[in-house]
């Protein structure tokens, strides 16, 4: 066997290795989920914070599904922060509050679009809650997902609360996708807490998010970094089947510039923590800190590496790497993990190259259908 071919299968056995052997220990982790201890039965104050631009065709149902959630009213605030809609959409929301006058329910209109950690920042000048709820206008909190977030989030040494996602799709990569990170993340939250925040219910203690000078503006996950600063600070980030949310998820090419822009904002959560506080970081959580940072940052260009190697030894007539080649285009073809692990690390290779010059910070809407 050729040298250029042994390199590129240590080079393989790496890049899956470590993939499988941490999915396969957060699975271990993620089958006895812990119950942290409650520190009162009193339920806090909420401020929902929900981020609006040109959601007129989904503004309505989330306002109502936040509205049928299981939690006092009298101790719910709804703050929408619309930033420059040119399609009805906070005269939509506004309609709505003045609607429902049990729900202390303000719209705030920020005027100009700056990007959603800005407008997030702007909302929580107004917030009166003890908790911090964000949101995102194209999702849906299933069952009690809002009392169930909040009573983990009151637990002992907790400092923040995101969900599972459940998305609304016919597509079997995102699907697949999200069965797979769904394992890590819980494994993670059981082990010590997760990296890995979900913008579709986000619950944080106000007080941490202040301490801590708020929404970073510098990167787009936003809800992840406030979390994982939370974590590195001692203070528990969890998410819980417990807590579930529908996303909405859009088609064809729409779909992939979704990803890459996601990709693009967690990429950037990676990098900022690792430059940042990578000193800092507790040893409990530095395992999965350096562990996703390896997966989103590093892995993906083993994997180019690997393959480039196999494809030069091929070009040079070797049958083995011709072989090896053959063997993954049929994996990619009838496994669908296998071909959702392919087109994720080649969303990451895309997403950090774009970083380079556009880091979508403030970034073009993508239309989704909702008749999903």
């Amino acid at each position: 066997m050729r040298p250029m071919v042994i390199i590129a299968l240590i080079l393989l056995t790496i890049h899956f290795g470590v993939a499988t052997y941490y999915y396969l220990r957060n699975l271990g982790w993620a089958r006895n989920e812990l119950k942290p201890r409650r520190n009162s039965n009193d339920l806090p104050r909420v401020s929902i914070i929900l981020p609006t631009y040109n959601e007129s065709n989904v503004i309505l149902s989330k306002l109502d599904n936040i509205y049928a959630q299981d939690y006092p009213r009298e101790l719910m605030e709804l703050l929408v922060i619309d930033s420059g809609s040119t399609d009805g959409t906070a005269a939509l929301a506004m309609k709505w509050c003045s609607e429902h006058p049990d729900l202390n329910c303000r719209v705030i209109n920020e005027g100009v679009r700056l990007g959603k950690a800005h407008a997030l920042n702007e909302a929580l000048k107004h917030a009166t809650g003890d908790v911090i709820v964000i949101t995102d206008a194209d999702s849906k909190w299933l069952g009690n997902s809002l009392r169930r977030a909040v009573e983990l989030l009151m637990s002992e040494g907790v400092g923040a609360v995101s969900c599972v996602k459940a998305p609304i799709t016919n597509n079997t990569i995102e699907s697949t996708y999200r069965d797979y990170y769904t394992v890590l993340r819980i494994g993670e939250s059981n082990r010590y807490s997760t990296p890995i925040f979900h913008g579709e219910l986000a619950a944080f203690r106000k007080d941490l998010i202040m301490r801590f000078g708020g929404f970073p503006t510098d990167v787009g996950a936003d809800d992840s970094h406030m979390a994982t600063v939370l974590a590195i600070n001692g203070y528990r980030a969890l998410i819980t089947r417990d807590v579930v949310c529908q996303e909405l998820v859009p088609r064809a090419v729409n779909y992939h510039r979704w990803r890459l822009r996601r990709a693009q904002h967690l990429i950037q959560h990676f990098i900022k923590t690792i430059t940042k506080y990578g000193s800092r970081i507790p040893r409990g959580f530095k395992e999965i800190v350096y562990t996703e940072f390896f997966l989103h940052v590093i892995n993906p260009w083993v994997l180019i590496a690997g393959l480039a190697l196999l494809l030069i030894a091929a070009s040079q007539g070797s049958i083995t790497a011709a072989s090896l080649l053959g063997l993954g285009a049929l994996l990619a073809v009838v496994v669908r993990l296998f071909r959702t692990w392919l087109y994720t690390q080649f969303i990451l290779l895309a997403a950090m190259i774009r970083n380079m010059w556009n880091r979508e910070l403030v970034w073009e809407k993508v239309e989704k259908d909702v008749a999903q």
